[in-house]
């Protein structure tokens, strides 16, 4: 069992021609799910003017879009889990929240069936990232409301992988029992794995090399999927670090990097539609190696709480379009950030994670830690642009450096920043999963 290539072979290198027949499959059933027991989708469809049960994979861009709004109001009109939930509520086996980084919280339900669902999903995903029967796990991410600790918990046991459950506990005590057990895989963020790095070296005076990690697999922002960001982690611990991505309407993780590492993998296969769509029209786009793109996703086996045509606001560009060098089929996207991060300066469209790339190139005279200052939403954005930059362990002359890093934001960029620098360990987090890269004026 530990020396297949795969978790599900049949699903991870299924031709897509065979892909889309059953993806049509399963959409019909799951349009006839929502249409029968579903408020929110009746109401929805019907004003739309469409019939959902002639509904098809080919026709599935003629539904309306489903947008986060929606779902917090529906949760207020059906609380608690809104007129979208399809089973009645002693169905319902766990409870999670959305993280409510862009809006209040959002409930999530799982029946049985969706979390055995999630379950196949993510054995996938830790399979691809080097997780085999025994691997010692560090579990490095809340256990609470948040989708992944408990989930991640239960696939790795159903894969037969030691759990060492730490969550976001004293790193300190962390440290010690990790060291005395031995660990091969890390799970977790780019922003908690950097805090991790500052209490080992700072506070503690241990070289995070010295754990022995092989490999740890990194999500919930772009950090891992940025080349300066992902190399300075892989000095740092030595050892390989992966890229993945999910979203707490769908699954805890949907995307994942292989050994070759040449883009995430959509790993919802049976389970979820993923589409593509320009994000200023919203129209369906035919994915081509490079292009920009929004992602869409409609559940096609979910039993609690399906959203259908779901725009998920994140922003991808496509890395590849055929076969893996792993094997694997299908699509393959680097994720750029949230498409209402992106913000444009006279004309030019510009992502935090293009930015957090130049600023990590200056290591070490920076952490790698930055804001960007930006006024309130609506208000036109003029150069230069305030980015509040935190100063490294040998920063060099100030004047410098912070003239370095305009020159090489405006040459690389196209856009005029005026760079503040500030003392190490303002900016940095304090065991937080998530850092605030940009920050709006009231």
């Amino acid at each position: 069992m530990g020396e297949r290539r795969y978790w599900n072979e049949e699903m991870e290198t299924i031709d897509p021609a065979r892909l889309w027949k059953l993806e049509d499959e399963r959409l019909r059933w799951q349009l006839r799910w929502v249409w029968e027991r579903s408020p929110f989708y009746q109401q929805k469809f019907r004003e739309a003017g469409i019939d959902p049960l002639t509904i098809g994979r080919d026709t599935l861009h003629l539904l309306p879009f489903t947008v986060k709004d929606e779902v917090r109001k529906t949760q207020e009109d059906y609380p608690p889990l809104g007129g979208h939930a399809c089973v009645p509520f002693h169905e319902v086996v766990r409870i999670h929240a959305s993280s409510g980084t862009t809006g209040k919280p959002t409930l999530v339900g799982l029946t049985e069936a969706d979390s055995r669902t999630w379950n196949e999903i993510l054995a996938r995903f830790f399979w691809a990232t080097g997780v085999r029967p025994g691997t010692r796990v560090w579990l490095a991410v809340t256990l609470g409301w948040y989708i992944a600790g408990l989930s991640f918990y239960e696939a790795l046991r159903q894969m037969g992988a030691t759990v060492y459950p730490s969550g976001t506990m004293e790193a300190s005590r962390t440290f010690n029992v990790i060291r005395r057990a031995g660990v091969d895989y890390m799970v977790s963020s780019p922003t908690f794995v950097n805090y991790l790095t500052n209490v080992a070296r700072e506070r503690l005076g241990i070289d995070p090399a010295s754990f022995g990690l092989k490999a740890m697999a990194l999500g919930g922002e772009p950090g891992a999927g940025v080349p300066q960001i992902r190399q300075q982690i892989e000095e740092t611990w030595q050892c390989k670090v992966y890229d993945a991505m999910g979203t707490a309407d769908f699954a805890p993780i949907l995307w994942t990097e292989c050994e070759a590492q040449a883009g995430m993998h959509f790993i919802g296969q049976g389970f979820v539609i993923a589409e593509f769509v320009d994000p200023a029209t919203g129209q369906p786009v035919e994915p081509k190696e490079g292009m920009l793109a929004e992602l869409v996703y409609t559940a096609i086996a979910r039993e609690c709480v399906p959203l259908i045509r779901f725009r998920i606001g994140d922003l991808v560009r496509i890395e590849g379009t055929g076969t893996c060098e792993c094997g694997r089929t299908g699509i393959r996207i680097r994720c750029v950030g949230r498409v209402d991060d992106m913000f444009i300066v006279r004309g030019v469209n510009v992502f935090p994670s293009a930015v957090a790339d130049v600023i990590a190139s200056f290591r070490p005279r920076v952490t790698g830690e930055f804001q960007i200052r930006l006024p309130a939403r609506g208000l036109p954005i003029e150069p230069p642009v305030p980015i509040v930059v935190e100063l490294g362990p040998e920063p060099g002359d100030l004047q410098k450096l912070k003239k370095d890093i305009e020159e090489a934001i405006r040459a690389q960029l196209i856009f005029r920043a005026v760079v503040h620098l500030v003392p190490k360990g303002e900016l940095a987090p304090t065991g937080s999963m998530k850092r605030q890269v940009i920050v709006r004026s009231e």
